[in-house]
């Protein structure tokens, strides 16, 4: 009986979780979230904040001048360099495993699955924490 009024408060907060947030996450991730942070709601909002979605392009100006320190990051407004979009387009199809064409469509608007952000902003941390221990 508790373990079936547990599942059912996890549901209940998962769906205020969804209705407040329009982050999307994997349901069985925020579930598991969820069941292991259900005590202590100050964790909760730190793991929820730490897989905030993180677009291609908001990735790339942050780490294309660290992994090619040699590539000159575009200017508000002005095409991108040739050198910097080669750089993008190489670096996020080795992360993701997508093809560098399918790559090179996120820049011009064509959509991409949502765990492509989750998954950028899990390679973030890994090389902010990668810098921080070197």
């Amino acid at each position: 009986m508790g373990k079936i009024q547990l599942n059912k408060e996890i549901e209940m907060q998962f769906h205020l979780e969804q209705q407040t947030n329009t982050k999307k996450i994997p349901r069985w991730f925020a579930k598991f979230i969820l069941r292991q942070t259900q005590n202590n709601p100050n964790i909760q909002q730190i793991v929820f904040t730490l897989v905030e979605p993180m677009t291609p392009q908001e990735w790339c100006l942050i780490w294309i001048p660290v992994i090619h320190p040699g590539i000159e990051l575009p200017c508000d407004g002005e095409r991108n360099h040739t050198g910097y979009m080669k750089a993008c387009l190489t670096t996020l199809s080795t992360l993701t495993g997508y093809h560098e064409r399918t790559v090179e469509g996120w820049f011009y608007g064509k959509p991409y699955h949502y765990s492509v952000e989750i998954l950028l902003r899990c390679f973030h941390l890994i090389f902010k924490l990668q810098q921080y221990l070197n």
